[in-house]
């Protein structure tokens, strides 16, 4: 099977409108299912969802496309995994077919096979934590108050030796070199051992439900190992790409809803706020935070407290991270964690309801970095805190909105005693700053695309199929994009033969810097009367619109020249466009 026909196959057995329902509501209203968007989480329905065109479409954030787009957008994976997904779904099984140096059918094998052979490691390690040589890991576990259920919850295990496991997934069909692979073991000269010896087990599971890494705890203190190990990068495991308990996350969303996420640092900070009623807590794992991350977090909630230890937070790379979940467009908050605690000692040692009150006076980013800018200098001594006012002065700076930056010019006022004159000074602010809007720095807003009125009614109704399409009127010439050939090329041959491929099929194809225009034409919002007579002035505007184009550009070329003879010529083609403009508004000539 080609490339293109099992695509073809694999969109129209997958049901777009049954996949986006589980991530959002849907009511049919017409021919069309309508929701709240999952990717901007609003609270006015402005998503769509075609069954016939096999298409999503947000009118406010301009997410768009078909299932294969839907799923590697929502679940925040690549296009290779997004269409192992899809047609595992439907079934399927994706053939050996290449795109440029992927082989999406080895991929998609392996994959699996990888999946398989993490999922046997977890229950074995699971079901090790019952044995007499686990009886270290129940202790420790007992001594941090983490009971039965949790332990289901979170799949805890333990790894009893270095080759017990080794030797299990063996029997269970696997190879070394496939455990290897996996990150279960490691090899030393000859001979292959579990990395993961000796340690509680934490199970990485990701947001599609897999099991794709582990995470070790040392029980006994041993300066040749560190505390933690976590599982190295493999085909199935990027930690910069995955989150601690998102599968948590994920099924709290479905099941309840999410007001907020708390991003902790560890795997124990998350199970004792789980504990404590706190179930939308998942951890960075060590990692500092990126996009990626942060476009998964947003795919939950946008709205996330960050919960770090409180020596680490003050840290360079975490200012970095919270800045990129920022200009993800989560709303980020700090939680200010008493100095030297994690989230685990708090809840131990001043319990739930302290914590709750940590969430209530949660910091905003902005005042984060300024108090955290403030503990590097003692504001008691004139010059050092003069250096601190000029640095605070660059993040108050940096922000979009003059309302947020008088705000934390008052901060600063209050902290340092400096007037606020001359606080706007070194901002560079008038005083007071007017409220006038400034494009967003966070991230280079993309202009959107510009398309003639006339000409998006022509295309949208020739993509959606509509029975008055005229294709004895000639459009060509007013087709200037490559986008805009191609639909009418589709529909022109539609109307040849009567056949045409499916819209998400030729969504697919469609270049990625023409999707976001194809999404809005082919979500045009049609109106009761639109047809024919409408379809032949939108046509004949076009022509007209061409024609004063051609005209102008001579009427230029006139400035240009002092050559009678051309002068001459000029004039009389702008004469011939006239009558010919004149024609067409009668309705006396064909376009």
């Amino acid at each position: 099977m080609e490339y293109g026909e099992f695509i073809g196959e694999l969109l129209k057995r997958s049901d777009i409108v049954r996949i986006v329902s589980r991530y959002t509501h849907l009511t049919k209203k017409g021919g069309t299912y309508w929701g709240c968007c999952p990717f901007h989480h609003e609270k006015t329905a402005s998503f769509t969802v075609s069954a016939d065109k096999g298409l999503y479409h947000c009118f406010g954030c301009k997410a768009g496309g078909n299932a294969i787009n839907f799923i590697s957008e929502i679940e925040s994976v690549d296009r290779g995994e997004a269409i192992r997904i899809l047609a595992k779904e439907a079934n399927l099984e994706v053939p050996q077919f290449k795109q440029g140096d992927r082989n999406y059918a080895r991929d998609a094998q392996k994959r699996e096979r990888l999946y398989k052979l993490m999922r046997a490691a977890a229950r074995h390690y699971h079901e090790n934590l019952s044995l007499p040589a686990a009886s270290s890991a129940r202790e420790y576990l007992a001594k941090r108050e983490v009971g039965e259920s949790l332990v289901r919850r979170f799949g805890l295990g333990y790894s009893v030796s270095g080759t017990e496991m080794i030797q299990y997934l063996e029997k269970q069909g696997y190879t070394k070199s496939e455990m290897k692979e996996a990150g279960v073991a490691a090899q030393k000269a000859d001979e292959y051992y579990d990395v993961f010896y000796g340690r509680l087990i934490f199970p990485i599971i990701n947001n599609l439900g897999e099991v794709v890494s582990f995470g070790g705890r040392v029980l006994v203190q041993n300066p040749d190992f560190a505390k933690y190990r976590n599982g190295s990068q493999t085909f199935i495991f990027d930690k910069s790409r995955n989150i601690y308990a998102v599968n948590l996350l994920k099924k709290r969303k479905q099941t309840k809803g999410l007001e907020y996420v708390i991003m902790t640092e560890g795997y124990m900070d998350v199970i004792s706020l789980h504990k404590a009623g706190f179930d939308t807590a998942v951890a960075s794992m060590g990692t500092s935070l990126t996009q990626t991350q942060a476009k998964l977090i947003k795919n939950y909630c946008d709205r996330i407290y960050i919960s770090y230890d409180g020596d680490g937070a003050g840290q360079k790379a975490t200012l970095r991270g919270l800045d990129i979940l920022a200009e993800a467009g989560l709303n980020v908050k700090v939680i200010k964690l008493p100095d030297g605690l994690d989230p685990d000692d708090v809840i131990k040692k001043k319990g739930a309801e302290f914590y709750a009150k940590l969430i209530e006076d949660a910091v905003t980013l902005t005042k984060f970095k300024i108090e955290t800018l403030g503990k590097k200098y003692d504001l008691k001594r004139p010059d050092e805190k003069a250096k601190f006012a000029v640095e605070a002065a660059k993040v108050i700076k940096s922000l979009e909105n003059p309302v947020e930056r008088e705000e934390y010019l008052k901060l600063l006022h209050e902290m340092t005693g400096y007037t606020m004159n001359t606080l706007y000074k070194q901002t560079e602010m008038s005083a007071p700053p007017e409220f006038t809007e400034k494009p967003s720095t966070q991230k280079e807003q993309k202009p959107a695309a510009v398309i003639d009125p006339s000409l998006k009614f022509v295309l949208a109704s020739v993509l959606n199929e509509k029975p008055y399409c005229d294709y004895t009127l000639n459009v060509f010439p007013y087709l200037e994009s490559e986008l805009g050939r191609r639909i009418y090329e589709r529909g022109l041959e539609r109307f040849k033969s009567g056949k045409s491929e499916g819209l998400a099929e030729f969504y697919e194809q469609t270049p990625e810097q023409d999707k976001e225009l194809l999404g809005e034409i082919a979500n045009y919002p049609f109106l009761d009367g639109d047809g024919a007579d409408k379809y032949a002035a939108c046509v004949k505007s076009l022509a007209i619109n061409s024609l004063t184009a051609q005209k102008s550009a001579l009427a230029e070329k006139s400035k240009e020249t002092a050559e009678l003879s051309l002068l001459l010529s000029y004039a009389q083609e702008i004469k011939k466009i006239d009558s010919e403009i004149e024609r067409l508004k009668k309705g006396e000539t064909d376009y």
